[in-house]
């Protein structure tokens, strides 16, 4: 499968996520990756790449693991569908190479992903619950924060008020020359949240940070990249790292300066993200995994993804 096959599949796959971009999952394996890449591909009679799952296998003590490239750092795993195809040819691909791995882990599948049909026969799976992802949907005309409730509104104006006592506050979505930058003081803040609490954060390992580093312009060029940021007098005080396609808009990570007492610039970074969806009339706003409590007050409705295991029968 080459890039350019993966990104035209990518773009005919309507259930496609920025997770199973090439931008999200070559970025991942180069700096997270390792093992045997055991990639499934199925291609028509012409030679057309029509469905792809990029697959590795991990070796978790004695067990030989095949899992989604980008497992663990990707709040969605799933293959790649062209309409019209169907599953069946992916399965015989991803189990045709059974002899080396044990067991295939599928974590963090949508209710509605392809991979949660039938199983050929002598094959087994157990689905399970996994994570949690709240998802907002957008208003078709109109602000999201008039759907919120009252308190929910009446928060962001106070917060937006309270802030701005402080000095000059501005609210913006990075431009490509600004993604290092907000990358730099995302890790920052990030680092400084957690040193408090005596540890280290998802974003404290050099090679997490350098896989962002090499997704994050791969993922602008390719219109998939969504940070916003809030500045007081010039120093950023809030970073949120999100994604895009055409029809929905994610939250992938944020970090905020604890430092000011009574501040939420959060939720003023949060605010800059949702209106520009909605504004670029994407339909969903997805908070990505975790139920906290903030992601239910700007009026999000859990849905669950799926954790499939598959054995032989």
């Amino acid at each position: 499968m080459t890039p350019q096959e993966h990104w035209s599949l990518w773009r005919s796959d309507p259930r496609a996520t920025p997770f199973q971009s090439p931008a999200w999952l070559d970025a991942w394996w180069t700096h997270l990756g390792g093992g045997d890449r055991r990639d499934a591909e199925v291609r028509d009679a012409a030679g057309t790449l029509v469905a792809a799952l990029p697959l590795f296998v991990w070796h978790d003590g004695a067990v030989r693991r095949l899992v989604p490239v980008g497992a663990g750092h990707s709040d969605y795993c799933d293959a790649l569908i062209a309409p019209g195809t169907p599953a069946d040819g992916l399965w015989d691909a991803i189990l045709g190479c059974a002899e080396h791995w044990d067991e295939l882990l599928l974590p963090d599948l949508r209710a509605d992903s392809p991979l949660l049909g039938p199983l050929p026969r002598g094959w087994r799976a157990v689905d399970a619950e996994a994570e949690t992802c709240p998802v907002l949907t957008l208003p078709a005309a109109g602000s999201p924060l008039d759907g919120l409730t009252r308190t929910q509104r009446r928060k962001v104006v106070h917060d937006r008020h309270r802030a701005g006592r402080l000095g000059r506050v501005e609210e913006a979505l990075a431009s490509p020359e600004e993604i290092d930058p907000a990358l730099d003081a995302l890790f920052a803040l990030h680092s400084a949240r957690w040193a408090r609490a005596g540890q280290a954060g998802v974003l404290g390992d050099p090679r997490v940070q350098a896989f962002h580093r090499a997704a994050a312009p791969a993922l602008a060029s390719a219109g998939l990249l969504r940070i916003s940021t809030v500045r007081r007098d010039g120093a950023t005080a809030a970073v949120l790292y999100g994604l895009a396609d055409p029809r929905r808009w994610y939250s992938y990570i944020n970090a905020v300066d604890m430092s000011e007492p009574g501040q939420s610039f959060g939720t003023l970074a949060f605010a800059c993200l949702i209106e520009a969806a909605a504004a670029a009339r994407a339909g969903e706003f997805h908070f990505l995994r975790g139920e906290e409590p903030y992601k239910y007050r700007w009026g999000a409705v859990p849905r669950r993804t799926v954790r499939r295991t598959v054995r032989r029968a």
